[in-house]
């Protein structure tokens, strides 16, 4: 059956790797659990089998993490399997602290959790009131608007004819 000779805590090389040595015949499957659920790697999270030592069993390898931040910190569970059985071990990877000092995931502290522009009761869409960041923009464009018929406007009775008979 598949043994787990060691996993170690997390260490930074080019990217963060969670190094482990694995052992069974038939070669084990490995898969990883990030916090309890199963870990999907990918692009910037993946298995590397580092090396297989000559004629053993044993495989090094290690869980690589491409910049992980504050959101990959947690526990990390070693899952390997054979026909003949499994083993599993975990260890604690932290990679950077939280830069702030609430979770980004939560409601912010204060702040409403309904949508500030519907009207009394949150369900009356015909009554949401007037966002003034629009009725700037649209003052905005319908000053454009005007400025540009009254230019069109001069132009067109001013330069239509020269009294001289010359031509622009």
């Amino acid at each position: 059956p598949p043994v787990i000779l060691a996993l170690h805590k997390a260490i930074s090389q080019h990217s963060w790797c969670i190094p482990f040595s694995v052992d069974g015949n038939p070669m084990p499957s490995i898969r990883w659990l990030f916090n309890g659920a199963a870990l999907a790697e990918g692009r910037y999270i993946r298995t590397h089998i580092v090396e297989m030592e000559h004629n053993s069993t044993v495989l090094h390898g290690c869980l690589q993490l491409n910049r992980p931040t504050h959101v990959n910190n947690g526990n990390y569970t070693l899952l390997v399997r054979n026909p003949l059985g499994s083993a599993s071990r975990n260890v604690q990877g932290v990679f950077m602290e939280n830069p702030f000092s609430f979770n980004p995931e939560e409601p912010i502290p204060g702040r409403f959790l309904r949508d500030p522009l519907l009207g009394p009761g949150g369900t009356h869409p015909g009554h949401r009131p007037r966002r003034p960041q629009v009725s700037v923009a649209v003052a905005l464009a319908m000053f454009a608007c005007l400025l540009l018929s009254v230019m069109l406007l001069v132009l067109n009775k001013c330069g239509r004819r020269s009294k001289f008979g010359i031509s622009r």
